[in-house]
């Protein structure tokens, strides 16, 4: 970003860290785990090279992935806060044992394909348009690099990029923060649907104060044109002290967005280490990431809900990381496949009072930029889900904003149809069954869409029965030629077997359960969904036929 540093009392990285809770997960952290970004690789785009000397990078921890020349103090600076080694001990970052890519960011949308192709999970991106002399049109756009990223993003499903917000809010000579009171300010990259924008707030302080939700003078709020809920989340950018290109042990602090971006890289490297530490071999999709980063965070602003300001608050980086170790034991996190037509339904109980927190979310496919038109507010899903909790004739709705009234509370009266991210809140709940529901509406792009569906509850946590009914199904062989079979776990019983085509069609319905095995040979060569139904339980599994 473009602000000028400004010298504050000596806060640093590791503040960055313990305002996110990502400690958490270090060795001798409150979860008991030893998690420190060891064998992840974060990618990292900026102005220009890291001095790749600095003793906070030693053991050839840094590949460059183009011939950038020329060091840069913010580059060295955000991927210190990423994954500094802990020389000093306080400017230690995030993923302290991580590597890194490195590039400048010219010719960067050809080189976030090339990066997301290897298997590469995440990347930082710190900075966006130069907002003087922008035409109105391009604040809260849906423009063309906004439908660039998504594409790169919904091609490689695992990647996730991270995008500062912007620090223009505290320029008065720019027009549009006089016009819109500071708000409507985010450009490019950041109103992309898939990507995590991050607004920055002044976070831990030096001497103990806990400023997290003291939001900074100068971050970006949205809206986006279309309405969604940007910036996604909120980190400490504040007076943060990292390492500097000046010399291999220099350190100092500078402030902006660029600085809370890389506090969610380093905690996404982190969260993604957890869940392949317990999952061998597997790592989440980006859309469970965003999900679960959201679904966790920790209320921020003025009003109960998401905001424009903050987002939807502060990552918790500690409930983040017990929710993937609690998975299906006391939380969801589900990576599910909705098809045509399909209503998604699953019942979670609670034996006590508490509050509960339902997400989801998907990598949509890229929508139609915006042309110039200023605030237009169409909306750029194209697969449009909606998730609901149900219970006793109550229906329960996700968090949404309106753009036309920027500083309003959000609401939760009926279906979002902007977002590609839906959380529900129940404060309070009775004991009892609740019904998870998702669907959509009109007609799913290609057939179908793969979605990612978080929970939790704030006392004794979910109940378990309908929750293992998904991973209690597996199909084999897969890819197979003649006959689809499958197996069941846990004494998991199903009523009914369905197949649907990749646009939706039904193809194949039968209540035989017995034989453990489906004919398929009389099917033509593609991609099908088999749907395997005990009451309002679903588990899709995708299946090819050669």
């Amino acid at each position: 970003d473009n602000g000028v540093p400004i010298f504050y009392q000596e806060d640093s990285n590791a503040l960055c860290v313990q305002t996110l809770k990502a400690n958490a997960m270090y060795p001798g952290g409150s979860l008991g785990l030893s998690v420190t970004g060891l064998g992840m690789t974060i990618g990292m785009w900026d102005g220009a090279r890291v001095r790749e000397t600095h003793v906070e990078f030693a053991g050839g921890r840094i590949i460059f992935g183009d011939a950038v020349a020329g060091l840069s103090t913010h580059a060295t600076h955000v991927l210190g806060t990423m994954m500094a080694s802990g020389v000093s001990p306080i400017r230690r970052g995030f993923a302290y044992q991580a590597n890194a890519i490195t590039y400048d960011f010219n010719n960067d949308f050809a080189e976030f394909s090339t990066f997301a192709s290897l298997g590469n999970l995440v990347s930082n991106h710190s900075y966006g348009y130069i907002s003087t002399n922008l035409p109105e049109s391009t604040f809260g756009a849906y423009d063309s690099q906004a439908a660039q990223v998504d594409n790169v993003l919904f091609t490689f499903p695992f990647y996730q990029m991270v995008k500062s917000a912007g620090n223009d809010r505290s320029d008065t000579s720019l027009a549009q923060v006089g016009n819109k009171g500071g708000y409507d300010l985010l450009t490019g990259m950041s109103n992309s649907k898939n990507i995590i924008t991050v607004a920055a707030v002044e976070g831990i302080l030096t001497n103990g104060t806990d400023n997290s939700f003291v939001m900074s003078s100068f971050s970006n709020y949205g809206p986006t044109d279309d309405g969604r809920i940007k910036p996604d989340l909120a980190a400490k950018g504040v007076a943060v002290s990292s390492s500097i290109s000046v010399s291999d042990n220099a350190y100092s602090e500078l402030q902006g967005t660029s600085m809370s971006s890389p506090c969610i890289t380093g905690l996404i490297t982190l969260l993604q280490k957890h869940y392949n530490n317990l999952n061998p071999g597997t790592f989440m999709r980006a859309s469970t990431v965003r999900g679960l980063l959201i679904q966790s965070a920790r209320e921020a602003g003025a009003f109960e809900g998401p905001d424009y300001e903050f987002g939807w608050g502060l990552p918790d980086g500690e409930l983040a990381a017990r929710i993937i170790t609690n998975r299906n034991i006391s939380s969801l996190l589900d990576e599910n496949t909705l098809t045509n037509g399909q209503v998604f339904t699953k019942n979670i109980t609670i034996s006590s009072a508490q509050n509960i927190n339902v997400a989801i979310a998907w990598t949509d496919r890229p929508g139609i930029a915006n042309s110039g038109t200023v605030d237009n507010r169409s909306p750029r899903l194209i697969n449009n889900l909606d998730l609901k909790v149900l219970k006793d004739g109550v229906v329960y709705y996700p968090w949404k904003l309106d753009p036309d009234a920027a500083d309003a509370a959000a609401t939760k009266t009926s279906d979002n149809n902007v977002d590609n991210v839906e959380r529900v809140n129940i404060t309070n709940a009775s004991p009892g069954v609740y019904t998870i529901q998702v669907s959509h509406k009109g007609t799913l792009v290609d057939g179908s869409q793969t979605y990612s569906l978080i929970a939790n509850g704030s006392g004794s946590g979910l109940g378990t029965d309908s929750r293992d009914f998904e991973s209690s199904v597996f199909i084999y062989p897969n890819p197979t030629t003649t006959n689809l079979n499958f197996e069941l776990k846990d004494n998991v019983e199903i009523s009914s077997i369905s197949i649907n085509d990749i646009s939706g069609k039904l193809i194949f319905q039968t209540e035989n359960t017995v034989n453990k095995s489906i004919d398929v040979s009389d099917l033509s060569a593609g991609v099908y969904f088999v749907s395997f139904n005990l009451g309002k339980n679903t588990s899709v599994k995708k299946f090819i036929k050669k």
